[in-house]
């Protein structure tokens, strides 16, 4: 049950708090119940001695000549005859030689006391009837005192409850402080964490830990960045002498054959020439993603994506439908919203057999949609081809969605969403 309530609350503060309530309600009752206890026995323990020192004034008395019933005090009457004894308490003496408690209810409770002297050589019986409960605590005054003392208690309680509250918050101050420099510096690698300079060494060491993975991060991340960079700069040579020589060729009289392998080899110059920059401006994005520029992700952009790769599509018969409902305001290049939207686009065109794929691009998403076979599977990121591993990299290194799942009535759905800074409401109609 403890376990339930503790879990039921989030933050450590207050799970401290309801820890530490719990454990006072236990302590109160413990404490009320020994206190009580104490009470009780504390009072018979003083009737007890009280009684045995009247005890000892009767044996005198007795012994002086007195017998029969001898009243000591306004509490106490000693008896060294059974016949004296009110038979109401003979029952509770019956058989004992020697006995000292409280028997009775109340009003009629009594403290008594069975024994022996001896006097001239004779041993006689000895019983004192106290009234005790006239000098024990009333219930008014058991409650005053209990209710006092808990009252004082629950002062104490509230007190160090206080002060643990104080004390954790500032024992997880340096935690949270952690927490809110990872979620405001998540993106500035640059960036080191600090914790005060009065913060227990456990945070400084795990600060310091924090700061150590940040930095190996951050040089593995510049060093990514600069192979695409420089990877992307020595790739632009040899695509330029090969796009050199592919004009050359087709200056040449060719063959229709060779003048198809020559188209064939322009294009994917061209692809490679869109994939070198869409790498650096992924990199130009990553080094600097707060500065890069809004732009506006135009139909005509689309239409152009969407011609440069539906030549498949062209031979299957495959028709292609587009429907830009809203033009997004999105942070990417050209080059690589043509390596997204290629991929996808060319994955549909090849897992639709006929039919047709639609294109639909509103204010915060991208949907293309085929009338293929559809997934065999769920989805799985790391369990596809490399273009879709691909866009899914792209969208998480821009902050947008990606979902590929199956449609109701056969075929596949991938869909980006945009997390777009501002909104355009430029509408254009609905084009096939």
């Amino acid at each position: 049950m403890i376990s339930n309530v503790l879990t039921s609350t989030k933050t450590l503060t207050g799970r401290l708090a309801v820890f530490f309530g719990l454990m006072a309600l236990i302590v109160s009752a413990f404490v009320y119940v020994v206190f009580i206890t104490a009470l009780y026995l504390s009072e018979d323990r003083v009737g007890e001695r009280r009684i045995l020192i009247d005890r000892n004034y009767a044996v005198g008395l007795f012994q002086s000549g007195e017998s029969g019933e001898l009243r000591i005090d306004d509490l106490t009457i000693a008896y060294n005859d059974l016949s004296y004894l009110p038979k109401k308490y003979l029952k509770y003496i019956e058989g004992k030689e020697n006995f000292i408690g409280e028997v009775g209810e109340d009003p009629e409770s009594r403290m008594v006391y069975v024994g022996e002297y001896t006097h001239e050589g004779r041993t006689h019986p000895i019983v004192l009837l106290s009234e005790i409960d006239r000098v024990e605590l009333s219930v008014f005054e058991l409650v005053y005192a209990t209710t006092f003392v808990l009252a004082l208690l629950s002062i104490l309680i509230f007190s160090f409850g206080a002060l643990l509250y104080r004390l954790s918050k500032r024992l997880i101050e340096p935690f949270n402080s952690l927490s809110e420099q990872l979620e405001s510096n998540k993106l500035n690698l640059n960036e080191e964490f600090g914790v005060n300079d009065d913060a227990a060494v456990e945070f400084r060491q795990l600060t310091d830990q924090l700061n150590q993975y940040r930095r190996e991060i951050n040089s593995l991340v510049k060093r990514e960045q600069a192979f695409a960079r420089y990877s992307s700069h020595e790739l632009r040579t040899p695509l330029t002498v090969a796009r050199g020589a592919n004009k050359l060729l087709l200056r040449s009289e060719t063959t229709e054959f060779q003048s198809r392998q020559v188209e064939r080899i322009d294009e994917a110059i061209v692809q490679m020439s869109e994939m070198v920059d869409a790498l650096l401006g992924l990199v130009r994005y990553e080094r600097n993603s707060d500065d890069a520029p809004l732009r506006l992700f135009s139909q005509q952009e689309l239409e152009t994506i969407v011609s440069k790769n539906s030549l498949q599509a062209d031979e299957k018969e495959v028709a292609i439908t587009l429907q830009v409902q809203s033009e997004p305001t999105i942070q990417s290049t050209n080059a690589i919203m043509n390596m997204l939207v290629g991929n996808l686009l060319r994955n549909a065109i090849a897992a639709t057999n006929s039919g047709t794929v639609t294109i639909t691009l509103s204010q915060d998403s991208l949907i293309i949609e085929d009338q293929g076979e559809g997934l065999q599977e769920q989805y799985n990121p790391n369990g596809h081809g490399l273009g879709l591993l691909i866009v899914d990299d792209l969208c998480q290194r821009f902050g947008w969605g990606f979902q590929l799942f199956n449609r109701t009535c056969g075929g596949c759905i991938a869909k980006i969403t945009f997390q777009t800074d501002s909104t355009s409401s430029k509408q254009t109609s609905t084009k096939t």
